[in-house]
């Protein structure tokens, strides 16, 4: 496929800025050698630490044995100890760890479990370490274990080979991060996990890294309107290129297949001076390129389909339709982080596009219902909307985005340069559908691109050189989640029939994904390298067999690394995708094969503008995407036809804005007030309306502040406890087909072209849809409300618990679909909806209480485990 942008031009202009952006992050040792002894950074985070706890506890974990202040450290750190793992924090560290350093091997170094592992946090002794390692600090005792026994060119070759055959070796990019035990590549104890792909995060304040946790933080809580920007590390290593091995590097999660893949696997790490590769003095360059070109590529997607087009040619490759570099991100020159870590510019993260300080707009033309999605142009050719939901299936995994997937369109500009919202006006769809006026671009500053690094003294010796693939993406929501986590306990730890049909979107991951990089930036990622998302181990690096479990806090979270982000795309949310065929470009050739690859540009422009979809379409991607489907009206149409989506994972009335923190302030996740029961009228509620809601409007009033601090067990158990309130409800299995409440002329599962496994479950979430939320809190034991239901219910059965833990309160409703919503004739920005039955619960420990509309309290059934 033809790039979008030919390198040259992609260069043009940003060549001087780049060079001051890249080189300097290094300064001074990106552009020559270092002299400095790799242990002298060591010597001084050590020295820094040792009044902080951390002499008090290297000594405890080792005995007595490891002195970091002794005054040859160096021998210290090399010799055998003992290691005690029952000290908190150590008890996944490797078994095959015998001193503070193995030469070569992280995962198998005390030191470095100590530095890098974020259940490291006491001292050995009850209390908390006064301060804990800069990032800065970790890199420097990476490459002092990498370097204290500095291997021969010779020797790196030596170690090169699987077998008796001599593997390719590569100057490859990592994203890198030391994982406990559940999330490493081997699942056995903690480890240095690799991806050639890396993702960092647009924000509005400054970056900050919480040393305790050993990642970067998303939210200030002393300015919970804001998002701080998220880096990303990546570091250069040489690297070997070798089919699938689970036993040796991985990947995590293998797959079929995996066996006849290339990936590329870390051998040795580079870094300047003269002691990372023994008789060779090293100079390790790196750069980055970054880019955000969705409103080029909307504008070449109007031109390719002959519409109405203001916009063309080489301006395309201008600001604002092509953002480029330091307008997004740059290496970091901060000497808390050491070299690599891309940093993204805290900047508003949507902004007005102007080119040459004029708003850059685009010709509306008249659409169709179809080409609607919630006040959103839907801008996927020959995309035909389904005439009934199919949820997952409608993904359209195989459909081409050569632009963003959905486009703004409500901000009209007039003649006179003035500028019309268009939410603002009751008849907003009718206005839109009728087009023929110029709409207002939006800038963000998401984007992708490409981290290389060059090595001189080793360009005659190594002919491979990889870039890593980065991602600038959407800011965090649940930055305790991952998707890799959800996947796995919904796969392994649910009964099959509770996990079918649980997600209306699963969990899969991007790690999981074998897909190529965007193969249309310059720097020419091969559309065969389907790897790149992979997270592997070191090579021959893998430990013991032994699981061993972590004994210290364990943070489980977004770290930047792919297996936190989705892996389907629709169009998705840290990237999308592109496809490509091998033959002639054509799907028409019998001959062409499909081929997938990322593609930022793809997304919603700007990303705000997906971000509402995603979240009102049941937390569409779960470990990201908050659910926001209770926020507004339960019958929402997408492309003119009903497609209802059921709450999957609720968030509390404080959430979404129905009720007051208890300061009496309201913080609602997305800046919406969730939904009320109405002051005048029975058995109706008032719901905000989504199609008048456009979150380019509401930026500055989001927040994660509240997002942020949901566990991962506490989020699981949100799910558990709403997909038990659907099971009390008569939705499950062959059982839908007799409680779903839509008339069949709206519920025509039986023509759907799937198989009967997946139109039970479509029935299943279709007939979940028919219920919405009003209501959900938690609750404590001594709740007087909870303690009358108890009462009335009577004696529970003998095997429920429900006098500890968080009790989950519901209150829900059966809403009309012959007449879903009605606009409120004194504010058409509110919906009013029937409630045709209610039914109240409260959900603890897989223990049910339940009331239908006004009836008696009794109590329910719980979750089958099998």
């Amino acid at each position: 496929m033809k790039p979008n942008i030919a390198r040259r031009s992609f260069f043009k202009g940003v060549s001087a800025g780049l060079g001051a952006a890249c080189l300097t992050s290094f300064a001074p040792g990106a552009l020559a050698a270092t002299a400095t002894k790799i242990i002298v950074p060591v010597e001084n985070a050590c020295r820094r630490l040792a009044p902080l706890g951390w002499r008090d506890l290297l000594l405890t974990v080792s005995g007595g044995a490891l002195d970091i202040t002794a005054s040859n450290l160096e021998l210290e750190l090399l010799k055998p100890l003992t290691i005690n793992r029952k000290v908190e924090g150590f008890g996944d560290f490797s078994i095959a760890g015998k001193a503070a350093v193995t030469p070569g091997q992280p995962n198998a170094s005390l030191l470095y479990h100590a530095f890098a592992s974020a259940t490291v946090v006491s001292n050995g002794k009850g209390s908390e370490l006064l301060g804990f390692p800069t990032l800065a600090e970790i890199d420097a005792l990476e490459n002092f274990i990498y370097g204290v026994k500095a291997p021969t060119w010779e020797e790196l070759k030596k170690r090169a080979k699987r077998g008796t055959k001599d593997l390719d070796i590569g100057v490859v990019v990592f994203a890198s991060h030391y994982r406990n035990t559940p999330d490493s590549v081997h699942g056995k104890h903690a480890e240095l996990c690799f991806s050639r792909t890396g993702i960092a995060r647009v924000g509005s304040i400054e970056a900050y890294y919480d040393g305790k946790l050993r990642t970067f933080s998303v939210v200030d809580e002393k300015r919970p309107f804001e998002f701080r920007v998220v880096p990303r590390r990546f570091s250069a290593y040489l690297a070997v290129r070798t089919k699938g091995d689970s036993t040796n590097f991985g990947p995590q999660d293998p797959l079929n297949g995996d066996a006849d893949l290339d990936f590329w696997v870390p051998l040795h790490k580079l870094f300047n001076g003269d002691q990372c590769i023994a008789g060779k003095n090293l100079t390790v360059n790196m750069s980055r390129n970054v880019q955000n070109d969705e409103i080029a590529q909307f504008h070449r997607f109007l031109s390719r389909e002959g519409k109405p087009n203001n916009w063309k040619g080489a301006v395309l490759e201008e600001f604002p339709f092509t953002i480029s570099n330091e307008r997004i991100a740059s290496l970091a020159n901060d000497e808390r982080y050491g070299p690599g870590v891309l940093l993204p510019l805290a900047q508003e993260m949507t902004s007005v596009a102007k080119h040459n300080n004029i708003p850059v707009t685009f010709p509306v033309y008249p659409t169709t219902a179809a080409d609607l999605q919630m006040s959103s142009l839907f801008v996927i050719p020959g995309v035909v909307p389904p005439e009934t939901p199919a949820y997952e299936q409608d993904a359209e995994q195989n459909s081409n985005r050569q632009q963003p997937e959905y486009t703004n369109v409500r901000h009209k500009v007039n003649a006179d340069g003035t500028i019309t919202n268009l939410n603002n006006l009751p008849d907003l769809q009718k206005v839109i559908q009728a087009g023929n006026y110029q709409a207002l671009h939006y800038n963000d500053y998401t984007g992708d691109g490409w981290v290389e690094a060059s090595c001189p003294q080793l360009a005659d010796l190594v002919k491979f050189n990889q870039a890593a693939y980065c991602m600038v993406g959407l800011p965090d929501f649940f930055p305790k989640m991952t998707q890799r986590d959800l996947m796995l306990w919904s796969e392994k730890d649910l009964a099959k029939n509770v996990s079918a049909s649980l997600w209306a979107i699963r969990p899969l991951t991007l790690s999981q994904t074998r897909i190529a990089a965007n193969i249309n930036l310059p720097i020419g990622f091969s559309i065969k390298d389907v790897t790149i998302t992979t997270i592997v181990g070191q090579f021959n690096g893998a430990g013991s067999s032994e699981v061993q479990v972590p004994n210290g806090p364990l943070m489980r979270g977004k770290v930047g690394l792919p297996d936190g982000s989705p892996g389907l795309f629709d169009p998705g949310w840290d990237t999308s995708q592109g496809i490509h065929y091998t033959v002639m470009g054509s799907r028409a050739n019998p001959a062409a094969k499909l081929e997938k690859y990322l593609a930022g540009y793809s997304l919603g422009s700007p990303f705000i503008e997906d971000a509402k979809l995603c979240a009102a379409l049941g937390s569409y991607w779960p470990g990201v995407a908050p659910d926001a489907t209770r926020t507004f009206q339960p019958g929402k149409q997408i492309s003119g036809k009903p497609y209802p989506w059921p709450t999957v994972v609720p968030l509390t009335d404080i959430e979404i804005g129905s009720a007051p923190l208890p300061n009496g302030t309201y913080m609602p996740w997305d800046g919406v007030t969730g939904p009320t029961l109405s002051a005048t009228e029975k058995n109706v509620a008032v719901y905000t309306n989504i199609f008048h809601t456009d979150y380019i409007d509401l930026i500055g009033t989001m927040t994660a502040a509240l997002t942020s601090k949901i566990s991962p067990e506490e989020y699981k158990a949100r799910v558990l406890a709403m997909e038990t309130v659907y099971w009390n409800l008569g939705i499950h299995g062959e059982r839908a087909v007799r409680s779903c409440h839509f008339p069949a002329k709206a519920n025509p599962v039986e023509r759907m072209v799937l198989p009967n496994s997946q139109k039970e479950v479509n029935m299943i979430l279709r007939c979940k849809a028919a219920w919405a939320v009003l209501n959900f809190n938690i609750v404590q034991v001594g709740d007087l409300a909870f303690l009358a239901a108890k009462k009335e219910a009577g004696p529970a059965p003998k095997e429920y618990k429900m006098d500890g833990g968080q009790i989950f309160h519901f209150h829900v409703f059966r809403w009309n679909p012959e007449k879903p919503e009605t606009v409120m004739p004194t504010d058409f920005r509110k919906v009013t909806v029937e409630m045709l039955e209610r039914a109240t619960f409260y959900v603890s420990n897989n223990s049910v209480l339940m009331k239908n509309n006004d009836g008696q309290w009794k109590w329910g059934t719980g979750l089958p485990s099998k």
